[in-house]
């Protein structure tokens, strides 16, 4: 039961009528009649007053609301009054909104109700058409909920953005969490990707398998940055702007690749980039030979520090990249004419596709062939069949896990046994005069000649512990594997990750893995993952990185069925 009282003038009225009354004279009749006074509803329900613009929303949305069940409190802003499943929340700028007690007004709540990020309602909560979410507008910002994300708020520039990209009915769907700080900006997850914003880009939704690599190369913190440009499409992939590159996703073969500013870069785009004949990059950019190459379909950029960048034949770098001691450095771009294809080198001009010739023999004078740089100072010792070479950091110490494996597969010969403490692919060792790459691209390191039956690598621990990047890793990396490849033509080569626990405090050791193992799938290296193999094992440790012998054994039970499987056996 309620009763409604109308609050304005009428003691008044009846007090002036009594008085005029009195004095023995009559009131004229309009003044009898005078118009009334303005009315305001008051209703009182449950113990508690309702009136004003508080009523009239009430009034038109009893159900939804139910009864009071506190009495409107006011500031010099603001007027608010709980019901059963709400609050009416009223501004002079505003006006009378309800706040319901479901998703968006918890979520509302968690902001800091009146007084956080949103501000003031500006509208009810209301439907909307896409698997039947719901929206609340703000003054600063807005609150979206569907059943399978929950309901959080999007404001400010990613709100701008989402408005822009068709809101929930668009691409980004609805958003699956809070804006979160991130590196000098902040990402919001949405369920068709997720938004970065800093200052010096704006916001930009990352998606799909570029979103994948993006988080393999630690996202903003990474050799990328911040994302500059939507997802733009480009001849049979899609191109989408970082601050510090720009990355490539082939339609095709699925597989994503970057080019990172310098001369490759700039050589690129000069000729057209993806819409020209080199078409999309098929590898990253890789240090080689004190220079860089990367590959594209439709050929090779190499990069030299007396040459600069050349595109040339994919072909004639297969050649080069087995002889680079004849060839040297391309000195021009790769030319087609009657005769063939060509490229001139430093000291030498590969021809391929040159049409038969028939002519008379002729007696050619003895010619004294050019000395040959060996692909290798190596040292006396002859590797076998049976031989392995081990190469790495101070995992590598005491019977380790990579030579028992080696062992229990026939590898019984250890021709070099070459381990330094603090080494990396990436990261300098002064036992070894150089990082992992540089010792091995100067010949500091003694590696045995012949052809040894299996070459294990085991580096990136020390690549971890110094945060080296993966860019740098990944350069690094590819540039050893590739030596490697011409010292050893005829070996089994394979590459082991970085040996780690599953906790905490071996997240960066498990990324390096992650990184090298997809490195190594796109170079066509073998590749075994040890990430967490540790805590598999249950393995004991000297320290936080090195393994005690038993726990060497531990990790070998495990590892030899990886190494099994990665020789085809």
């Amino acid at each position: 039961m309620f009763e409604i009282k109308w609050r304005h003038a009428v003691a008044a009225t009846a007090f002036v009528l009594s008085l005029t009354a009195g004095a023995g004279f009559a009131l004229p009749a309009q003044a009898v009649a005078a118009p009334a006074a303005p009315t305001v509803p008051m209703v009182r329900v449950a113990g508690y007053n309702v009136d004003g613009l508080t009523y009239t929303k009430w009034n038109a949305n009893r159900a939804t609301l139910g009864n009071p069940i506190g009495s409107k409190s006011c500031d010099a802003v603001s007027c608010s009054q709980r019901f059963q499943k709400g609050s009416i929340i009223w501004t002079q700028k505003t006006g009378a909104q309800m706040v319901l007690n479901y998703a968006i007004g918890a979520r509302y709540s968690a902001n800091g109700w009146t007084r956080g990020s949103l501000g003031f309602p500006v509208s009810d909560e209301f439907s909307l058409t896409v698997r039947g979410g719901a929206v609340q507008k703000f003054q600063n910002g807005s609150v979206y909920w569907s059943s399978a994300t929950g309901a959080h708020a999007v404001r400010r520039a990613i709100q701008g953005y989402f408005a822009t990209n068709n809101y929930e009915r668009g691409f980004l769907g609805y958003p699956r969490s809070e804006e979160v700080a991130v590196t000098n900006g902040v990402r919001q997850d949405f369920e068709g990707g997720k938004v970065y914003w800093s200052s010096a880009t704006g916001p930009h939704a990352v998606r799909g398998a570029i979103q994948g690599y993006f988080a393999a190369n630690n996202y903003e913190r990474g050799f990328l940055g911040y994302p500059r440009s939507e997802e733009v499409a480009v001849a049979n992939g899609v191109r989408q702007d970082y601050e510090r590159g720009k990355v490539y996703w082939s339609g095709s073969s699925g597989l994503v690749f970057t080019t990172t500013g310098g001369y490759i870069q700039t050589s690129y785009e000069n000729r057209g980039g993806a819409q020209s004949y080199l078409g999309l990059p098929t590898s990253n950019k890789t240090a080689w030979q004190g220079g860089y190459y990367q590959r594209f379909q439709g050929g090779v950029i190499t990069w030299g520090p007396t040459t600069g960048a050349r595109s040339i034949d994919a072909g004639h770098f297969t050649t080069l990249a087995g002889s680079f001691g004849k060839y040297g450095w391309p000195t021009r771009d790769t030319w087609k004419d009657a005769t063939g294809t060509h490229t001139q080198f430093q000291t030498g001009i590969i021809t391929t596709g040159a049409p038969p010739v028939t002519a008379p023999p002729v007696t050619a004078p003895p010619v004294t062939p050019a000395p040959v740089t060996p692909v290798y100072p190596f040292t006396s010792v002859e590797a076998t069949a049976t031989s392995v070479v081990l190469y790495g950091d101070s995992q590598l110490d005491g019977d380790s896990w990579s030579e028992q494996g080696a062992r229990a597969l026939g590898f019984t010969d250890q021709a070099s046994h070459l381990s330094f403490g603090g080494m990396g692919y990436s990261t300098s060792s002064p036992w070894a005069g150089g990082t992992g790459w540089t010792a091995l691209q100067q010949g500091l390191v003694p590696f045995p000649g012949g052809t040894p039956g299996l070459v294990l690598v085991s580096l990136g621990g020390n690549d971890a512990t110094a945060w080296k990047s993966d860019a740098q890793v990944i350069a690094d990396s590819s540039a050893l594997w590739a030596k490697l490849k011409l010292m050893y033509p005829q070996s089994k080569i394979v590459i082991n990750g970085v040996m780690s626990r599953s906790d905490a405090s071996h997240v960066q050791r498990r990324h390096i893995d992650d990184v090298l193992a997809a490195n190594a799938a796109a170079q066509g290296v073998t590749f075994i993952s040890v990430a967490g193999l540790a805590s598999t094992a249950d393995a004991q440790y000297l320290d936080n990185v090195h393994l005690a012998q038993a726990g060497h054994d531990a990790v070998a039970a495990l590892y030899i069925p990886k190494l099994v499987a990665a020789l085809g056996r």
